[in-house]
């Protein structure tokens, strides 16, 4: 029979919110309060550390029945261990299933002896429901967007091949060319889509692992008949928005274009220098040639050709900085803008005197 003491300690217990299972220095289970016995639909006392899952139906998060030495009870008992925060599930015996979520800790008295052990624990179903159908939700998301962005790359493919039919026919080798740097802009967008797809994002793109292998193909196309030579240096990682990545992309290769189609005026061989690089601070991408330079005049007069007006439109998009050093030894371009919050650069003040600084108009 209960002394009046343990009785008040009883009601005590039973007017928490959270479930509270008692044991003895040998693990048997001497108290389970009201809230406990409403998460599990049972109660059983004197069961021993042994018989813990099989009598309350406890589950591991993947449904498994759970091993009783890993329960975090008998390890508060057993092993004299502080379990927090752990999860489990409880079979109740109308067949539904609740999530528990506890902490056990062994008792001690004033000698440091263990004489029993404490578990407090919550019911836990509601919340892990929501976060398994947020999960869920987006797990979805992924998959649409990934979908949309498989689509949009087909797309951009079919409009690539609708530009390249002309080319077939066409005699006006301006029209041609036209054409032709159409096409391989498209073919750019749809590049770093792609890249998308197969690096498993949706949204963002390292156009360090994406930039090499666009640019390689570009001087494929021009290097017919000639001993074009790229060379790529690719450091860090540039880990751009799709917008800002198609921007960037098709600014580096409407660079890489002019220099194939003009830099190497008269000659056969030359060689293209791709630098990237993302490890500081600023992002740095120079494409450098030795070839023949830019001549004054050689230009359109405004300086605002197709070339100049896109590479100058799509790097404003990235706040970035771009600028032009030309002469006998060759061309470097370098777009330049900050790594973290794509802020506009602004050039740093300089005694030096600054090379000839002009556009190559596409």
């Amino acid at each position: 029979m209960l002394s009046s003491i343990e009785r008040f300690k009883a009601h005590v217990l039973d007017q928490l919110g959270e479930g509270v299972i008692v044991t003895d220095a040998n693990g048997k289970i001497l108290t389970v309060n009201r809230a406990a016995e409403e998460i599990h639909g049972r109660v059983r006392l004197d069961v021993p550390p042994d018989d813990y899952s099989d009598t309350y139906k406890l589950l591991t998060m993947q449904d498994e029945p759970f091993p009783t030495n890993e329960l975090p009870l008998s390890r508060a008992v057993l092993k004299g261990e502080t379990v927090t925060d752990a999860a489990w599930k409880i079979k109740r015996p109308d067949g539904s299933v609740v999530v528990a979520v506890g902490t056990a800790r062994p008792v001690l008295d004033e000698d440091g002896k263990q004489v029993g052990a404490v578990l407090t624990m919550r019911d836990d179903t509601q919340r892990h429901h929501a976060e398994e159908g947020l999960k869920e939700a987006l797990y979805l998301k992924e998959m649409l967007l990934f979908e949309v962005n498989h689509r949009v790359r087909n797309s951009l493919q079919i409009v690539s091949s609708i530009v390249s039919l002309p080319l077939q026919k066409l005699q006006d080798k301006e029209a041609c060319e036209a054409l032709r740097q159409t096409r391989d802009r498209v073919d750019v967008i749809s590049a770093t889509h792609r890249s998308l797809y197969e690096l498993g994002t949706h949204d963002r793109v390292d156009c360090v692992k994406l930039l090499p292998g666009i640019c390689s193909q570009i001087v494929e196309t021009y290097k017919a008949g000639r001993g074009i030579k790229l060379t790529c240096d690719a450091r860090g990682e540039i880990v751009l928005s799709i917008s800002k990545a198609v921007s960037l992309c098709l600014a580096v290769t409407e660079l890489l274009t002019n220099a194939c189609k003009y830099a190497f005026d008269g000659r056969k061989n030359g060689r293209i220098t791709l630098l990237i690089d993302g490890e500081g601070e600023e992002v740095m991408v120079s494409v450098m040639d030795d070839g023949i330079g830019i001549k004054q005049g050689a230009v359109d007069p405004s300086g605002m050709g197709i070339g100049t007006l896109l590479v100058d439109a799509l790097t404003s998009v990235l706040g970035a900085q771009v600028d032009c050093e030309t002469g006998s030894g060759g061309t470097r371009h370098t777009i330049s803008f900050a790594q973290e919050d794509m802020a506009p650069h602004k050039a740093p003040a300089s005694s030096e005197p600054t090379p000839s600084r002009q556009s190559r108009s596409a």
